[in-house]
């Protein structure tokens, strides 16, 4: 198949049909396409982990699977969106079997990566932190999710404020925590940090009319 418009277009109208989980789509077929155009530099790392993370989160049958195949056959270590795309495949667990240890190394290795954009990061050190949470393939941490979490913050993930400011509500890791738990003050200034998310906004306002 020849790299024209003709191929373009027919990709994005099957990533379309992806996206909206349209029924007619053969994902085998969208798999092979994206494969090519891959070959050729046709399409980017970037759009290549959008495409993976599409079908790992696609109900349509097959999809997750392929997903992760995907991943597998483009070569994810030459980019950071991919390895981190692989690395949330891995502790999820999405298209096949989890391998939390292996997760948690590409995830610390992305919040590392001086080369990785600061998003990338951020949400690296975020999925690290709810490992260390959760004791998802490591020993429950709630000193270095406590850390991780600020640092995904400071890396533009501001959604991990969310996370955070629960920790500081006392609703997780109080009983291995050294500080006096809950502290409603230091989790509205956490919450504040996560700036216009819905979910920290919430948290304030509730907070709020607690003391009232």
């Amino acid at each position: 198949m020849n790299i024209d418009q003709g191929w373009f277009g027919q990709i994005e109208r099957e990533w379309n049909m992806l996206r909206q989980g349209d029924p007619s789509l053969n994902p085998e077929k969208f798999f092979r396409h994206v494969l090519s155009a891959n070959k050729v530099g046709f399409l980017s790392a970037e759009s290549l982990a959008a495409i993976a993370n599409g079908l790992l989160t696609s109900a349509l049958h097959g999809a997750p699977l392929l997903g992760r195949r995907l991943l597998e056959r483009v070569g994810i270590n030459r980019h950071p969106t991919l390895r981190l795309t692989l690395a949330v495949s891995l502790v999820t667990p999405t298209g096949g079997d989890a391998d939390f240890e292996t997760g948690n190394a590409i995830f610390e290795d992305v919040m590392k990566d001086d080369s990785a954009e600061g998003r990338l990061r951020g949400l690296a050190a975020a999925a690290l932190a709810d490992s260390a949470q959760l004791g998802r393939g490591m020993p429950v941490d709630v000193n270095r999710a406590v850390t991780l979490y600020d640092r995904a913050i400071e890396l533009g993930h501001k959604a991990a404020a969310r996370n955070l400011g629960l920790y500081w509500e006392g609703v997780w890791g109080a009983e291995a925590s050294n500080e006096a738990l809950p502290d409603n003050a230091r989790a509205i200034q956490t919450y504040k940090r996560g700036g216009t998310d819905s979910r920290c906004q919430l948290r304030i306002s509730n907070l709020r009319e607690a003391v009232q």
